[in-house]
């Protein structure tokens, strides 16, 4: 009779634990992918200077048309961009800026207007915000023929809120101090310039309110950072159109803003004016 051979086995018993739980490398799960750095989030904008949070230059409609118009022109061009380090990514966070601005200042309005003031107080704002509009129209055209008086209007009209409405009221009345003679083209009367003082005075508590309340505050910081930072990527799409386009003169004045560029040709024709009035009064004592 045949011995019988013993084989021992040496594999060792499975663990409950590890048979029961049926895990594979393959079904271990994956983190998220990290999101990419957004500018225009409200993390990265409140993350900027402080210097940001600065109120903008321009109306701040003006600025998003001519954020949007910029990013459509270079997105036209963006192959002869590129070649100068002016990437798509670049024209296409310019575009989305344009948007968010947008947005930014509808929020802004919006919370502003939640403001709690009293219903004296709105109607006031109301009737200050109407008047700050009709002495800067009448401006414009008693004016019409005086660029340094169309530069002073274009100052004083950038801005918006509250403060700035008290501030252009209390620029209006000085302005149309030294334009008297122009008064009479316009149907802007002294009792219009009497009420506005009356006004700026009035609405100074209502101010102190909008700029103290929480929601309205953020929300005008979140636009004004928005407004600055894409200022400052619009500057470099601006510039590197104008060299990527030297060749092409009429092509390159499209990359400069017309609102910048018309303040600007005011503001010398203004020193020019003021220079040679100093010069007149120096000729007139000697």
């Amino acid at each position: 009779m045949p011995l019988k051979r013993t084989v021992k086995n040496t594999s060792k018993p499975t663990s409950p634990k590890a048979s029961s739980s049926g895990k594979t490398p393959g079904s271990r799960k994956k983190r998220p992918a990290a999101q990419p750095h957004d500018p225009t989030s409200d993390e990265a904008l409140l993350a900027l200077a402080p210097t940001y949070a600065a109120g903008p230059d321009m109306p701040v409609s003006v600025a998003e048309r001519e954020l949007t118009s910029l990013a459509r022109l270079a997105h036209a061009h963006a192959a002869r961009l590129a070649r100068i380090g002016i990437t798509p990514d670049k024209v296409a966070l310019l575009a989305r800026f344009a948007r968010r601005l947008g947005a930014l200042e509808k929020a802004w309005q919006k919370a502003r207007g939640a403001v709690q003031l009293t219903s004296a107080q709105r109607r006031l704002r109301d009737e200050a915000e109407a008047l700050d509009a009709r002495l800067v129209a009448g401006g414009r055209w008693g004016c019409r023929n005086d660029p340094a008086a169309q530069a002073e209007l274009s100052r004083i009209a950038d801005g918006s809120g509250l403060a700035d409405t008290i501030q252009d009221l209390r620029d209006l009345v000085d302005f149309w101090s030294d334009h008297e003679s122009a008064l009479g083209v316009t149907d802007i009367t002294r009792k219009d310039l009497q009420r506005a003082r009356t006004l700026a005075d009035a609405l100074e508590d209502a101010a102190a309110n909008e700029a103290s309340d929480a929601s309205a505050a953020h929300a005008l910081e979140l636009r004004n950072r928005a407004f600055w930072a894409a200022d400052e990527l619009a500057k470099e799409l601006r510039e590197g159109g104008r060299y990527a386009f030297r060749d092409q003169p009429k092509l390159a004045a499209r990359f400069v803003s017309r609102h910048r560029a018309t303040l600007n040709q005011r503001s010398r024709l203004k020193a020019k004016k003021a220079k040679a009035d100093a010069l007149s009064e120096q000729t007139a004592v000697i």
